[in-house]
């Protein structure tokens, strides 16, 4: 099924209680330290997608839906709710920023990052005050399920980011490597969001397992999609320079395939070429000649359909259709 829905289409069901985020992230992040605020205020100025606290509402309107008692529960959960999809944003910018130092990233969200705006040390610090403000909040409005899924998850985006490292400039990096760290690095958060969600109420095992397997696929395809917009989209829309990851060393899955093609002596040579202008036209020019940019987009469909059959453990509900829509925007997406 192919959509034109917009995110704003895609979040109805949580729309209202999605704008309540910005005001608790600025809550949640408040401090007397002057820098931070302004430092808070500069990288909130450019808000993303909100995808994870999106997928935390609607992860918990999906196991409220099943809840015959929902309405006596509502006002506590509600209330958790929020305060967990708003840390689940700061979560996220803390990984951002950290990557951003460790890529040496220029520009995030179409603006300078902290890295280069304010230095990489004051950057990991502010990474680190994210980071914990963010796990106060999940321990305060989190449960017995909750709070132990996001340390597991916490660990598992670092264990990805140093596998990552090791496998910088790998021409021999093979693709199920790869494909376990963006596992770790991305879709285990994605998962997270979801399956905290549904944990504020009380979601069966089952139901939680499917959830946490369309969040791990969803993600998979999400990241593959952003790796083919690093070589193809537009800089203006995809909010950083294009090539990043090419330029760190990070091999993604359309270069992973070229590698393992009859180019691969060509594609060889053009990333062990650091100093030529020309490198990024001449190996997208490669990508596209190979198929391997078609390759990764078709692993990605892959993925979502995957996620997609998770879905049939739910049954028809807002929801349940907001998820669906989002798999299909992943595949049409352009930032």
């Amino acid at each position: 099924m192919k959509t034109t829905l917009t995110l704003e289409d895609i979040y109805t069901p949580v729309r209202e209680a999605l704008r309540r985020i910005p005001a608790l992230i600025q809550e949640t992040l408040q401090t007397p330290n002057k820098q931070i605020r302004e430092i808070v205020d500069y990288f909130f100025s450019k808000n993303g997608k909100f995808l994870r606290p999106a997928l935390l509402l609607l992860g918990a309107g999906l196991a409220r839906s099943l809840r015959e008692d929902a309405a006596v529960l509502s006002e506590k959960n509600e209330t958790n709710e929020l305060h967990l999809a708003s840390a689940t944003e700061i979560f996220h910018a803390a990984t951002l920023i950290h990557d951003d130092i460790i890529d040496s990233a220029r520009l995030r969200r179409g603006i300078p990052t902290l890295n280069v705006k304010w230095g990489p040390q004051t950057a990991v610090l502010v990474g680190d005050f994210f980071h914990d403000r963010a796990m106060g909040e999940i321990f305060h409005y989190g449960n017995e399920k909750i709070i132990p899924l996001f340390l597991r998850t916490a660990g598992e985006i670092c264990d990805g980011e140093v596998h990552e490292l090791n496998e910088k400039n790998n021409v021999d990096l093979q693709e199920s490597a790869h494909l376990e760290i963006i596992r770790k690095k991305t879709a285990s958060l994605l998962a997270c969001s979801l399956e905290t969600g549904a944990c504020v109420w009380g979601l069966d095992d089952k139901r939680l397992a499917a959830l946490r397997n369309f969040g791990i696929f969803f993600g998979m395809a999400f990241q593959i999609i952003d790796d083919c917009l690093d070589f193809t989209g537009e800089e203006r829309e995809f909010g950083k320079f294009l090539g990043g990851d090419l330029e760190e060393g990070v091999y993604t899955l359309p270069v992973i395939r070229l590698l393992g093609s009859a180019d691969r002596l060509k594609a060889v040579e053009l990333l062990r070429d650091s100093k030529g202008s020309k490198r990024f036209g001449m190996l997208l020019e490669l990508l596209r000649k190979n198929g391997a940019l078609e390759y990764a987009r078709e692993k990605a469909r892959m993925f979502i359909e995957k996620a997609r059959l998770e879905l049939q453990n739910f049954p028809d509900s807002i929801y349940r259709a907001s998820l669906e829509q989002l798999a299909d925007y992943v595949l049409e997406r352009h930032r």
